[in-house]
């Protein structure tokens, strides 16, 4: 029986000691982590009280970016060539034999003209877009006859945007729209 005693003696002597040593251990390691949170609060007051913004400042910032985000998605449009702008709606003109009507319109971005001959008098009709630009001198007609549409590239420039008719006999009359998309 005493060496019963005696290994139930030492097994609680080492139960004791695997329990001090885990509370040791414990202990350091809270002591650790608590250091460690007390570091990187003290870190986070520092930038806290270096970089202090009222809702003013934020709301200020927020308005910026909104602005800025604006910007980008205009410029993101033109880009895109999904903007337009409309020079010339459903005009009627008219004009003798052999003769022309035209528009003169300013573009700040490249892009492409649309001109529309809704109606024409004459089966004669042309389109004919001139532009000068970075050393290109640009100038093309097309025949659109009764009615048709006619695309054309331009670059940042004057652009004079001519519809007539080629018939050396009779006048005409035509219905024309004209876009910018940019």
């Amino acid at each position: 029986m005493s060496q019963m005693k005696i290994v139930r003696r030492s097994v609680a002597i080492g139960l004791g000691i695997i329990c001090i040593i885990l509370a040791v251990g414990l202990v350091g390691v809270f002591t650790y982590y608590t250091m460690t949170l007390n570091n990187k609060n003290s870190v986070y007051d520092d930038y806290v009280s270096n970089h202090s913004h009222s809702n003013s400042d934020y709301d200020s910032l927020n308005s910026q970016k909104t602005n800025l985000q604006d910007q980008v998605n205009d410029l993101t449009s033109t880009l895109n060539l999904a903007k337009s702008e409309t020079w010339v709606t459903s005009q009627t003109v008219s004009q003798p034999a052999g003769s022309y009507n035209f528009w003169t319109h300013s573009t700040t971005y490249a892009g492409y003209v649309t001109v529309n001959v809704e109606s024409s008098t004459t089966d004669k009709t042309y389109i004919e877009v001139l532009w000068s630009a970075h050393g290109i001198n640009y100038d093309n007609r097309i025949s659109v006859g009764v009615s048709g549409t006619g695309v054309f590239p331009v670059l940042p420039s004057s652009v004079e945007v001519r519809v007539g008719n080629s018939n050396f006999m009779n006048g005409a009359t035509e219905t024309v729209t004209i876009t910018c998309h940019y």
